[in-house]
């Protein structure tokens, strides 16, 4: 189903929330037909209580998932950004290690960032899982470990460096992660199969005028296929036009190139 976020949001959006609203209006239209409106009435006082009882445990139920998705997303973007920001320390860094390895630890740096840009986070946007392990990476980590400082400022910033490089990779692992992480089937069954039980009770109730009834139904049926559209969107931080952004990544080769052309 991870297709349907290549699509534009408010189209996506839009088709689910229509959806939604013709089988709530249809099932409403199909319940004044075979359920016996005056049996109805005399039980919609208990029905109101049991409403009321299974808006609350549902309406529990998913602000749990969306304070869960949201957290995740907000993860997801702060190790991107985390990232960036091993890496930019790491090219700033590189003008206190010893001349000679200079230019192939910052070209490295480089070379990895480019992959994460060109190559990552547009296999992310689809879908695909990344690989933990770097090919880019790793040349970056044997150019620092074939260092060999000499003074006491370039021992410092070398072992600085490496706490660095320590930061990015756990940076790395973090934005793999988030970019797998799911809801439990499990869970989407109780949220999907709750929602339609809502909709179910609102056939509980009676109205004599069955437009207004159907009215009302659509715009619940609208608000909880937005909140559902909205809970798989950011389910998937790294899927769709709701999705993190490389921008920070390509902000440090735009600072970069900038200052190479000096």
């Amino acid at each position: 189903m991870i297709w349907l976020l290549q699509l534009p949001a408010p189209l996506v959006g839009l088709v689910v929330v229509i959806i939604t609203v013709s089988f709530a209006v249809l099932g409403l239209v199909v319940s004044r037909r075979l359920l016996p409106q005056r049996r109805l009435a005399d039980t919609s006082g208990v029905a109101g209580h049991i409403f009321n009882l299974a808006g609350v445990l549902y309406a529990v139920l998913v602000a749990f998932v969306v304070v869960v998705v949201w957290e995740q997303f907000n993860e997801a973007e702060k190790a991107t950004e985390a990232e960036a920001a091993a890496i930019s320390e790491l090219l700033r860094d590189s003008a206190g290690l010893p001349v000679a390895s200079r230019a192939t630890l910052q070209q490295s740096l480089i070379a990895y960032t480019n992959d994460v840009v060109t190559d990552e986070f547009p296999r992310m946007r689809q879908g695909e899982m990344i690989e933990q392990q770097s090919d880019h990476l790793t040349e970056v980590w044997q150019d620092f470990l074939g260092v060999q400082p000499v003074s006491e400022r370039e021992i410092s910033f070398y072992q600085e460096s490496i706490t660095r490089l320590d930061e990015l990779g756990h940076a790395r692992k973090t934005r793999i992660a988030g970019g797998q992480s799911e809801i439990p089937n499990e869970l989407w069954v109780l949220l999907l199969g709750g929602g339609a039980v809502m909709l179910l009770f609102t056939y509980m109730f009676t109205s004599p005028d069955t437009l207004v009834h159907g009215v009302l139904i659509a715009l619940a049926g609208s608000l909880l296929a937005f909140v559902l559209y909205l809970t798989f969107a950011m389910e998937h931080p790294f899927v769709g036009s709701i999705a993190v952004s490389p921008e920070a990544y390509q902000q440090v080769l735009d600072t970069w190139s900038q200052l190479a052309a000096k």
